[in-house]
């Protein structure tokens, strides 16, 4: 490398150190010369997108899978505008992400210049980065080459640590003068803060509590993974040896496969006979936990202040007492430090009853019961599964995972269409991960899981999986429309219908290599249980689509049973509606419907 390289440059190195080595994103004409430097930089590609949502989508799929920041490249205003709801997204869920925005040059910005893109007779050229504002948690705004270094490291380090969307502003002109290399030579701090003193007394109080209690369980949380201690979570768990609970956000971070693992708790509509196993417990630990409505079975899982402790990404609170400036995974290694060897507590395996048979059961039609109940003899060590908000992940929750499975969904910030996009990055993330050494050697597939509707919104970036020679797997769930809306209101209203699809005409419409062997239309559970055993979607060299077609008002019952607790209007209008209900009673008992929870008799 030359001695001075251009600011450019720099930028993308330090953005490689971190570990991304794909940027997402579409050109414009304010970052077309510093896109260059990507080529310049060993180890680092370029991965365009259909649209700049879809960017960040993609950069957002491929954070949670590679577990490092995703990157995004737009222009100025119309570009960075356009990808905004995506950093929300990545906002809300904490996913780190690193926007770079391509500027309009200095003196075109002093000038107050009518520069296309722009609004005015004598344009603020910044109005667009005031948007994004509240959706981030840092911004390095260049404008002087001597700090500009020091502010690219600064947001990157604040990425890391926050775990969530930085910008980094960067105007034309500056993009090309020269910094001094060496400053590469000096790696950017990526630790976070921590107070010693507060961890090591919240280290007691949990390890005093832990020895107190008779019944503790644990319940396992989104944000563990978030900020990078999923080991340690795992550590723990076998550690404590105590009954193990998963949010649906939370599901996979633990092995399901572990003898201890009780299922998703998800409030009333719990998995069956979750509650009565939760109702044991005299002491709950949390780990990384987001109680959003979505996350929470609405707000229904019930947690004592007195019996609880929360192991939080910046602080831990004990059975109400508060520890802060602590970070999760420096806590769970100074934990599981100082807890013994074995496990403290006798406790019995959680005894869950077996699911019984829906009364579709004897329907030769595909049906969602008949989806989510069979789905699991597809799904193996390895997998990346990713799931879009609705049905589809609805009945992910009731699917024992195999070992070693990632499943990812937005289901906080729920942007219908983000599933597909954040696919494409996910297997960007997945494929770059098979070629590391150190990663596992599970070969595993990016299968996506998605409906109709929310396909629709980002169908484009197939054509990008196409592209980019992916072989990623797409279930997509035909039943005519928006599915969760009609449920909610206007069952049979026309804004709950999509624009109907002809999807046999996707994959050539993108010069798939093999597009008639590559899709597959599914109407029987015949079909169904024939088209996971087809060579090419058990062992996919290239992109599979798989049409899975079911009735209209066909549902997940979870999403049923999440609905129906809401009281018996509503209850009335799923069943005046006609929603199939595969359970009775969306698999809710009287007392269930009263609060305690989801029961199969």
């Amino acid at each position: 490398m030359a001695d001075r390289i251009t600011l450019g440059r720099y930028m993308w190195e330090r953005i490689h150190q971190i570990g991304c080595t794909s940027i997402f994103g579409v050109p414009g004409d304010f970052n077309l010369q510093f896109l260059d430097s990507i080529f310049l930089t060993p180890g680092l590609s370029w991965v365009g997108n259909q649209n700049e949502l879809n960017a960040a989508y993609a950069a957002d799929g491929y954070a949670r899978v590679k577990g490092v920041p995703g990157c995004l490249v737009t222009t100025h205003g119309v570009g960075e505008l356009s990808a905004l709801n995506g950093i929300a997204g990545s906002m809300s869920e904490h996913i780190p992400i690193i926007h770079v925005v391509g500027q309009t040059t200095r003196a075109m910005q002093s000038n107050h210049m009518m520069i296309h893109h722009s609004i005015g007779q004598k344009p603020d050229h910044q109005l667009y980065n005031k948007a994004s504002v509240p959706l981030r948690f840092a911004a390095a705004e260049l404008w002087d080459l001597e700090t500009a270094p020091g502010e690219i490291d600064r947001v990157i380090r604040e990425c890391v640590v926050k775990s969530g969307p930085v910008y980094i502003f960067l105007p034309l002109d500056l993009s090309a003068e020269m910094v001094d290399a060496k400053l590469l030579d000096t790696p950017i701090d990526l630790k976070p803060t921590t107070d010693e003193k507060k961890q090591a007394e919240a280290v007691d109080a949990i390890s005093k509590a832990l020895a107190e209690a008779k019944h503790p369980i644990l319940l396992v949380d989104v944000l563990t993974r978030r900020f990078r201690a999923v080991e340690e979570t795992r550590q723990l768990a076998r550690r404590l040896g105590v009954p193990i609970f998963a949010s649906n956000m939370g599901k996979g971070i633990v092995d399901e496969t572990e003898e201890m693992y009780g299922g998703v708790w998800m409030g009333q509509v719990s998995s069956p006979g979750v509650l009565d196993e939760v109702k044991k417990a005299d002491l709950v630990i949390t780990l990384g936990y987001l109680p959003a409505d979505t996350n929470s079975g609405g707000f229904s899982r019930k947690l004592d202040e007195a019996t609880t402790i929360r192991i939080d990404p910046h602080e831990a609170t004990v059975k109400g007492k508060n520890y802060s400036e602590i970070a999760m995974k420096t806590l769970l290694d100074s934990l599981l430090e100082a807890l013994p060897e074995k496990p403290q507590h006798a406790i019995s395996k959680p005894h869950l009853p077996a699911p019984r048979v829906p009364n579709d059961n004897d329907k030769t039609n595909l049906t969602q019961s008949y989806i989510w109940s069979n789905i699991s003899t597809y799904l193996s060590a390895g997998d990346i599964i990713l799931g879009e908000t609705g049905t589809s992940n609805f009945g992910i929750y009731d699917i024992l995972f195999p070992s070693h499975l990632q499943y990812e969904a937005q289901i906080y910030y729920g942007s219908i269409g983000w599933a597909a996009a954040a696919t494409f990055g996910a297997d960007v993330a997945h494929r770059e991960l098979l070629t590391s050494s150190s990663h596992r050697k599970d070969k595993g597939r990016t299968v996506l899981f998605t409906g109709d509707g929310s396909l629709a919104l980002t169908i484009q970036e197939i054509g990008s999986m196409v592209k980019h020679k992916s072989t990623c797997v797409v279930f997509v769930i035909n039943n005519e429309g928006y599915t969760v809306e009609r449920m909610i209101w206007g069952a049979r209203q026309i804004y709950n219908d999509i624009v109907p699809t002809s999807y046999k005409h996707l994959l050539p419409l993108y010069n798939h290599p093999d597009p008639t062997n590559s899709y597959h239309r599914v109407t029987t559970k015949a079909e169904f249980d024939q088209v996971l055993k087809k060579p090419q979607i058990v062992n996919p060299e290239n992109v599979q689509l798989v049409e899975l077609v079911v009735e209209k008002l066909d549902t997940s019952w979870r999403l049923g049973a999440q609905l129906a607790v809401r009281g018996e209007e509503a209850r009335k209008y799923l069943k005046e509606e006609g929603f199939h209900d595969a359970y009775g009673n969306w698999g809710l008992s009287e007392e269930a419907m009263g609060g305690t929870g989801v029961s199969w008799k």
